[in-house]
């Protein structure tokens, strides 16, 4: 009798027992399982039927102390097409990616002032962006003061032989020289005054320095005076590159660093080195600001373009690194597969550094020379996980993400 009841609740658990309910995962996110099709919350992805997988890992059994692992076989290596790489310790160069807007150098600015009060009797360049040459004519200006200055001047000459010594005489007429200067007169203007002993009502004035009329404030007719500026000239060969750094790059910009410029628009590479970082934060973009000078003639590049510029940082201190690519990111764990035989694997979790290019730093929980999993590396984690064989969840600050700008190799 009780053999009989012993074969009639075998009959009725065995097809419980033999039916396993499908299970699927996500091959990002191991801890997104649900034994129905679907797309994982997080990222969006198919899960994945992990009976179709036929993977049958097996776990080694190791002492408390040691790392936890799983045995895969090869056919099932090359199933999953799974490849690794050797983690190394070298240390990272790197390159901040960012942009700039070219201005003009204001080191390489002139404003021009008049001398003297008075009329502008005649422009002769009378449009903004124009180019000057050195000695080039800008304006001619009718100043009563400077007429009285020219009047005294000659007057000063006919009376210097009843002054005493020739030492005195030369005291004099530089006294007066100088004051013409100061009003605004060339030495050649005073040398033609002393030749032909005349007052000119009128005089021009010239540009001190070859550039870009980049501003004019004055018009034909107008009365100016000393502390107005009638015009600016900006030197034709003196740009600033005016660099956007995101403040949390801040502490990875110095003055002397290179900087390699290229544009979307133009033809060519330039590079310049950062010889000023500003203090303050630019209100508009709320980014640290850095100057650059560069030797373009702005022909070449427009003033008021935007440029893509790679900042050269300073070498990070030698670290661990592997390729981004192999890092698993869950929550606020970073994890790696770590290949530890032909066939056994481990999981471990990581410290990452900073990331530059394809590569980061690994500051704690993975060794040089170890084989870290670069492909397939998920559905590995996805299967340790099912198995238990995750290391515990912790802290670990997860690796730093860019929204703008970057760091490159």
């Amino acid at each position: 009798m009780k053999s009989r009841i012993f074969w009639i609740l075998m009959i009725l658990v065995i097809p419980f027992v033999s039916a396993q309910e499908p299970v699927y995962v996500c091959p990002m996110h191991s801890e997104v399982t649900q034994h129905e099709p679907g797309q994982c919350p997080i990222c969006g992805m198919d899960l994945v039927l992990k009976s179709s997988q036929k993977m049958t890992m097996e776990h080694t059994q190791h002492s408390p102390a040691t790392t936890s692992l799983f045995e895969v076989s090869q056919q099932q290596q090359q199933a999953l097409k799974l490849s690794t790489t050797t983690a190394t310790r070298q240390a990272l160069t790197p390159k901040l990616m960012v942009q700039g807007e070219v201005q003009w150098a204001e080191n390489e600015q002139i404003h021009i002032h008049p001398r003297a009060k008075g009329w502008i009797e005649k422009l002769y360049v009378d449009v903004e962006g124009a180019e000057v040459k050195k000695g080039d004519p800008l304006y001619q200006v009718y100043a009563p003061e400077l007429v009285v200055a020219q009047d005294d001047y000659l007057q000063l000459l006919n009376s210097l032989q009843q002054v005493g010594s020739a030492e005195k005489q030369a005291s004099f007429r530089q006294r007066g020289r100088t004051r013409l200067k100061l009003l605004g007169m060339s030495d050649e203007q005073i040398m033609r005054l002393e030749r032909t002993k005349e007052t000119r009502y009128t005089v021009d004035y010239f540009a001190p320095q070859s550039g870009y009329v980049t501003a004019l404030n004055i018009q034909e007719g107008m009365y100016i005076m000393p502390e107005q500026s009638v015009m600016t000239i900006s030197g034709q060969q003196a740009l600033w590159l005016m660099l956007d750094i995101p403040q949390r790059y801040r502490s990875l910009v110095e003055t002397g660093q290179t900087v390699h410029i290229a544009s979307n628009s133009v033809q060519g590479h330039w590079m310049g080195k950062i010889d000023y970082i500003y203090p303050d934060i630019d209100d508009a973009t709320q980014t640290i600001r850095a100057r650059v000078p560069l030797q373009v003639a702005s022909e070449t590049l427009a003033v008021g373009s935007w440029l893509n510029a790679q900042v050269e940082g300073a070498t990070l201190a030698p670290a661990v690194v592997i390729p981004v690519s192999s890092l698993i990111q869950v929550g606020q764990q970073n994890r790696v597969v770590v290949k530890t035989s032909d066939n056994e694997f481990t999981v471990k979790s990581v410290k990452v550094g900073m990331r530059v290019g394809d590569n980061v730093q690994i500051l704690s929980g993975l060794a040089a020379g170890e084989q870290v999993v670069t492909n397939g590396q998920f559905m590995l984690d996805s299967e340790a996980s099912m198995q238990g064989l995750l290391p515990d969840q912790d802290t670990t600050m997860p690796m730093m993400q860019h929204s703008h700008g970057g760091m490159h190799d």
